[in-house]
């Protein structure tokens, strides 16, 4: 097969210097490297010297030439006039005035004859011995280079054959376009992506431009098929498929060019819908792990909660039988009334706001998407956490951003993580008997733009073993603890866009800290 092989255009110029060389030497019209192209004889490359009435890639046939006589024979040949013997006179260089013939045969490594190499006078010519060894140097150079170039197309075969393997073993969709926007060829796991077959592909009416959504081609032609012309290649992005149903089908594509400047290329196309299906029920799975540790968080709380709620019902109690006896005398106070109705309400929406928000955090859904403030959104939590502080006698110490302190978010999930900072440090503190315990809660902008939120302690702190493992799912130390509290915090802030981390805090206890943009797009919030 590699003699059929395409000789390269560098080979080309290099043998092309040789004939000319050749010529200039032996100082005769034309030099010449034929090759077997059966039934005929075809100029492969010709001496660009004066008087030279060979044209490269011209034919003649084999029968009764000079060239014939070496390739048979595989001997060189010479021929010092050839008007003076009749066994010549049918080789079509005669006509042309070209009497006299020097050549030597070309192979093929493997013995099999590629052409000649020869010079043509129009006028008798001996050619001396030192001309024959000069062709046959270069007639060895010429076949090295047939030798490099065989070897060449053989490791093409090779890797042409693994490629080949590769399309038709459908792992992978792949298939042949151009520029245009025509599918040139595809294997059947890309027909099947797609829902097309065949028949389809072979109408022509397959379009790597009409599989696109309207929505995905713009990028296509705005941003990857000129980075495609510059580079000649793609790296592997994710875009979608329209399936011959109309549905839509998540892909991962990479793309190259066949050649520089070439208006063809291969695409390799792997098929994502199992990705996008094991996504969601990841999702779904984090939002249930989110769900049972808001619930675990808030049983942790129940005394605490518990009071909140009593103190102001209990305050509502005696502030509405105040207000009765005050309105049924026989002179009624009304001021009194009216303070203590005031004080009632107060109270009221004190209770209300406890129980809003742990319904918010016990309650089951999807994401709630909204401009959420910062501050109030905390100050919530610090309520939720205000006797759980007293009964362990921590002093809170808080410095929240009064400006530029909205996020959007969901609300419910960053308290969520407000709460479990908090309670985690509250319980990192219940055993210090030798120094204060202090939490300190921050809120300010950040050098990124957003916003930084801040919880300290003054609790046992990280040990060196734990700080590398804190975030881990399921690690845990706490005697009844699910090791998901953390794990579960980080994945709600880096999906609102932001960053979690944690570290020791000198010279006691610890801090965590994570970002929260202040513009944050929807498409980034988490979706589960």
């Amino acid at each position: 097969m590699s003699h059929s092989a395409r000789v390269p255009s560098e080979t080309i110029r290099k043998w092309q210097e040789i004939v000319n060389l050749l010529a200039e030497i032996m100082q005769v019209p034309a030099a010449l490297i034929t090759r077997v192209d059966p039934p005929n004889l075809k100029v492969c490359i010709s001496s660009e010297s004066k008087g030279n009435p060979y044209k490269p890639d011209g034919v003649a046939p084999l029968d009764q030439t000079y060239c014939q006589t070496v390739m048979t024979t595989r001997q060189p040949l010479h021929v010092a006039d050839a008007v003076k013997g009749n066994e010549w006179q049918l080789d079509p260089s005669v006509t042309l005035g070209m009497i006299s013939y020097l050549g030597v045969p070309i192979t093929w490594p493997d013995g099999e004859i590629f052409g000649t190499i020869c010079v043509f006078d129009n006028r008798r010519n001996e050619y001396s011995d030192l001309y024959l060894r000069l062709l046959l140097q270069w007639r060895d150079v010429l076949q090295d280079d047939l030798k490099t170039l065989s070897t060449l197309h053989r490791q093409l075969e090779e890797r042409d054959a693994k490629i080949r393997r590769l399309v038709d073993a459908n792992i992978i969709g792949i298939y042949i376009w151009d520029f245009a926007g025509h599918i040139l060829e595809a294997n059947d796991a890309f027909l099947r992506i797609v829902g097309y077959d065949r028949d389809d592909l072979r109408s022509g009416r397959l379009r790597w431009s009409d599989l696109t959504p309207p929505e995905w081609l713009d990028r296509d032609l705005a941003r990857w098929l000129p980075e495609l012309k510059t580079a000649g290649s793609l790296q592997p992005f994710e875009k979608e498929f329209l399936r011959q149903d109309g549905s839509h089908v998540p892909v991962m594509i990479g793309a190259a060019c066949f050649e520089d400047g070439g208006s063809e290329g291969v695409a390799f196309v792997l098929d994502l819908t199992e990705r996008q299906r094991a996504t969601e029920a990841l999702r779904e799975v984090q939002a249930e792990l989110a769900h049972v540790n808001r619930i675990a968080t808030v049983g942790q709380l129940t005394a605490s909660i518990a009071h909140e709620i009593n103190q102001p019902l209990g305050a509502i109690v005696i502030d509405a039988s105040n207000s009765l006896r005050h309105l049924s005398g026989e002179r009624p106070d009304l001021q009194k009334a009216r303070n203590a109705i005031e004080r009632i309400a107060s109270d009221g929406e004190r209770a209300v706001n406890v129980i809003r928000s742990l319904r918010a955090l016990a309650q089951k859904g999807g994401p709630n998407i909204t401009e959420v403030d910062i501050r109030d959104a905390i100050e919530e939590v610090l309520m939720l956490t205000l006797s759980e502080r007293h009964r362990h006698r921590v002093e809170l110490r808080t410095m929240l951003a009064t400006e530029d302190r909205l996020v959007l978010g969901d609300r419910v999930q960053i308290q969520q993580v407000m709460l479990n900072l908090i309670m985690n440090s509250i319980e990192a503190m219940s055993t210090v008997m030798d120094r204060p315990r202090v939490l300190e809660v921050s809120a300010a902008l950040c050098e990124s733009d957003g916003l930084l939120l801040v919880i300290e302690d003054t609790g046992s702190g990280l040990g060196p073993d734990i700080a590398n493992r804190i975030f881990e799912p399921f690690f845990t130390t706490k005697p009844n603890g699910m090791g998901m509290g953390l794990s579960i915090c980080r994945s709600i802030v880096e999906a609102h866009g932001g960053r979690f981390w944690g570290s020791r805090r000198a010279p006691h206890g610890a801090t965590f800290k994570f970002t929260l943009p202040r513009l944050v797009a929807e498409s980034a919030v988490m979706t589960k």
